[in-house]
């Protein structure tokens, strides 16, 4: 036995008691079986890495391996074999009785077994989350993250039941009686406890993230992260404190994704009068074909009209064959000013569509993404687009779609009501009626 061995070198040191000569014998047998038990681990998790590194395995097995890359199963691995190797050594390094240390190293070599095969456990199931859980047919990442966190309940219970020396029975009924007054007496920590492993593990939600929760008025950035509550502090610089159960249970956004991309979105209407809508006749063409955005596409549309209407007969009649509309030629100058834009990021949809008409007019949708997410200049670069749309609307004779105010109200009485009172005066006498209704004056 190494300590008994250990007490034997240490016997030339005849200043020192029987008792300290034993207490300094256990510990080099500990910071010995500490060392060990490192150098192990490492040695084990260099030879995985090694064997995982091989060539011919990564052909044969790319994407087993890349997932064991993704996760930490290596090294879990690795501290799992030391453990085993730990508790079956640990009666060569300590005596099993008598020893000074011997109650707090039993405890100790307990506790590291079973946090290292707990280690390789959870691993193992992030292995199955990142080969099964984002399948679309079969999603297995609930069920995974269940088991996680059976494995991590089951371990502190072993834990426990170590540190107090009783059987995991024991610690189970007395959990079980206050289970009820836990609850009663932390719900919030609870909930919060709960709410936060599902948050980390889902990655929802990060410090500097920016979320938009309506319900709380939140919009702004994530400053803190505790327990039970999120703090967020808006872009007036208030502070919002959303619980953190609330943000597993209702729907909030977080625009990390939409800063990641560097790229932001631009979704916004024209209403467009439909009684501004119609064909385009020679005088319009002609003064739309010197825009030379839409130049090309004009000779190109006009091209195709003519030859399809040459092809079926005389198409006078606009209904009886196909002819150019303004608002369609202005979704085409539309469509390529935003692809002439350097302020666009043209990797991602850029398309001008037709909403379904409502009682404020056709609604014509700018859809296209920005090639920053800065806010201020997102803002600058999305007002641009519209200044430079409603400025150009005239050429295309459309006109944008805005309700009647007090002011065009009066315009139009003013214009209206002396031309009223000069017909009135024009008009002639109005002759008595005769018979028998008729009245006398």
């Amino acid at each position: 036995m190494l300590v008994e061995l250990l007490q034997g070198w240490l016997g030339v040191l005849t200043f020192l008691s029987d008792k300290v000569r034993a207490f300094c014998a256990e510990g080099l047998a500990v910071l010995l079986l500490a060392a060990v038990t490192y150098g192990l681990a490492q040695l084990v998790k260099g030879c995985l890495r090694w064997v995982a590194g091989a060539a011919w395995l990564d052909k044969r097995f790319p994407r087993f391996l890349k997932a064991v890359r993704a996760t930490r199963w290596l090294a879990a691995a690795g501290y799992a074999v030391s453990a085993a190797a730990v508790v079956h050594l640990y009666g060569f390094f300590m005596p099993l009785e008598g020893a000074l240390l011997q109650g707090v190293m039993a405890r100790v070599v307990g506790i590291y077994g079973t946090l290292g095969f707990m280690a390789l456990l959870v691993t193992s199931l992030d292995i199955l989350d990142q080969l099964y859980g984002r399948n679309p047919n079969v999603p297995l990442r609930g069920v995974f993250q269940a088991g996680k966190i059976s494995i991590y309940l089951l371990a502190a219970l072993v834990i426990i039941s170590i540190i107090i020396s009783k059987k995991p029975m024991y610690v189970i009924t007395g959990l079980s009686a206050a289970a009820a007054v836990f609850m009663l007496i932390f719900k919030d920590p609870i909930l919060g406890f709960a709410a936060g492993i599902q948050l980390a593990s889902n990655k929802l939600l990060k410090i500097g993230d920016w979320i938009t929760m309506e319900s709380h008025g939140a919009d702004g950035t994530v400053v803190d992260i505790t327990l039970t509550t999120v703090r967020v502090q808006n872009f007036d610089n208030t502070l919002v404190n959303v619980p953190a159960y609330d943000l597993v249970s209702k729907p909030f956004q977080n625009w990390s994704g939409m800063v990641q991309s560097g790229a932001r979105r631009i979704k916004r209407a024209i209403n467009i009068d439909v009684e501004t809508i119609r064909f385009l006749d020679e005088k319009l063409l002609k003064r739309l074909e010197k825009i030379e955005l839409i130049s090309g596409y004009l000779q190109e549309k006009v091209a195709e009209v003519h030859a399809f209407n040459a092809a079926h007969g005389s198409r006078e009649n606009p209904l009886n064959g196909r002819h150019l509309t303004n608002i369609g030629t202005f979704r085409a100058y539309a469509t390529a000013y935003l692809n002439s834009l350097a302020t666009i990021d043209h990797r991602q949809t850029c398309m001008v569509r037709q909403l379904a008409p409502t009682t404020a007019g056709l609604p014509l949708e700018i859809y296209c993404f920005t090639a920053t997410t800065e806010w201020l200049k997102y803002e600058n670069i999305q007002s641009d687009v519209f200044d430079h749309l409603y400025s150009v609307m005239p050429e295309f004779d459309l006109f944008p779609f805005q309700q009647p105010a007090g002011r065009n109200v009066t315009q139009a009485a003013r214009k209206l009501l002396p031309a009223a009172k000069a017909a009135k005066k024009a008009e002639p006498p109005h002759a008595q009626p005769d018979g028998l209704f008729s009245t006398q004056a």
